[in-house]
């Protein structure tokens, strides 16, 4: 068992199911414009992917869609009957009392998301856990060029903790993710997969756990090598 210094953990998803209340709107959206759009669909093309990219090329491919993405969008931005993600949102089974268990245990936290910091900012002061996190690196970090699967996320994250990559657990949701954390020299890598991302092939992953609630500050430390001298 090492000396584990950090977890860096992924946000939507794995500690917020923003996700679902997400591709609930886009499935609806889609519906009304005669498409179909499952699970499969949306978790093989959109999540995962960061907030400054595109998804809409290969995800309209693949529903066949007969509408361009402002039309899709402005379907979305009309739904009504589902609750938007930024304020129905919940955190995910396990994720506190493993944050906090973490914390107690001196263990630094960050988090390395495709999303924008203030979106972070927001759903962690929603469930009480905005102290925890030393640093939050969203997609409009300065030192941040690309979204996942490149390493600048994880990267920033490593350099604001100021800890080394070896010592470090990162948890995620995704592939994109994964490759991620695994390009950024991380010590292992945790998945957890969620409703969409169960339609993701995970198995890169070091560990994959049905929920957060599965892990423990020994458990991410036995993922740990030794310490290097």
């Amino acid at each position: 068992m090492g000396d584990l210094a950090a977890v860096i953990f992924d946000f939507d998803g794995t500690l917020a199911d923003t996700e679902w209340p997400i591709y609930e709107r886009a499935r609806v959206a889609a519906e009304g414009l005669g498409a179909v759009l499952t699970p499969e669909l949306w978790a093989t093309h959109a999540v995962g992917v960061s907030h400054t990219e595109s998804y809409w090329g290969p995800l309209a491919e693949a529903m066949g869609a007969a509408f361009d993405e402002a039309t899709f969008d402005a379907a979305r931005a009309a739904v009504t009957d589902v609750p938007m993600s930024r304020d129905s949102a919940t955190i995910t089974p396990g994720a506190a009392e493993l944050v906090h268990a973490l914390h107690a245990e001196g263990v630094q936290l960050a988090v390395a998301s495709g999303s924008d910091r203030e979106w972070l900012e927001h759903h962690l002061r929603r469930f009480g856990l905005t102290d925890r996190f030393v640093h939050l690196v969203g997609i409009d970090h300065a030192g941040v060029r690309a979204g996942k699967p490149a390493p600048d996320l994880y990267d920033a994250a490593v350099a604001e903790l100021g800890v080394d990559p070896a010592a470090t657990v990162a948890v995620e949701d995704t592939r994109r993710g994964i490759e991620s954390a695994q390009a950024a020299g991380l010590a292992a890598v945790v998945a957890v997969p969620t409703r969409l991302t169960a339609h993701q092939d995970l198995s890169a992953a070091d560990l994959v756990v049905a929920s957060l609630a599965d892990l423990t500050p020994a458990s991410l430390r036995q993922l740990v090598g030794p310490p290097r001298f």
